[in-house]
């Protein structure tokens, strides 16, 4: 196999008639089926559009500090809701705090 080339292990589902098609063409163009699915799959990959991107490791910093930001805003949401003991000052303070938080990290994200 080519350097930088992988395998991909797959199925493919035909009727006994396509069967006989397919062993036909691979016999009389002297091929074997990977060879043939390789060529079918790269010239069907060459005309679609390029991936986006992976996100860098910034995108991925943001993206989790988000994530345990909102998880520490529903851990606080119970205490500041509770009709039978309101909540400390300073708790409502830390919920606003992590709700600015949130959105200047939600509205990062969109400007990238």
């Amino acid at each position: 196999m080519e350097e930088g080339r992988f395998t991909i292990p797959a199925r493919i589902y035909l009727t006994e008639k396509e069967r006989a098609k397919l062993e036909f063409l691979l016999e009389s163009a002297d091929r074997s089926l990977d060879e043939l699915l390789t060529e079918l799959v790269a010239a069907h990959l060459a005309g679609q559009p390029e991936p986006p991107p992976p996100p860098d490791d910034a995108d991925a910093a943001r993206a989790e500090e988000l994530r345990r930001r909102r998880a520490e805003l529903r851990r606080l949401r119970p205490k500041l809701n509770d009709p039978h003991n309101p909540p400390p000052p300073w708790l409502v303070a830390l919920a606003a705090e992590l709700e600015a938080e949130i959105g200047r990290l939600e509205r990062e994200g969109r400007d990238t």
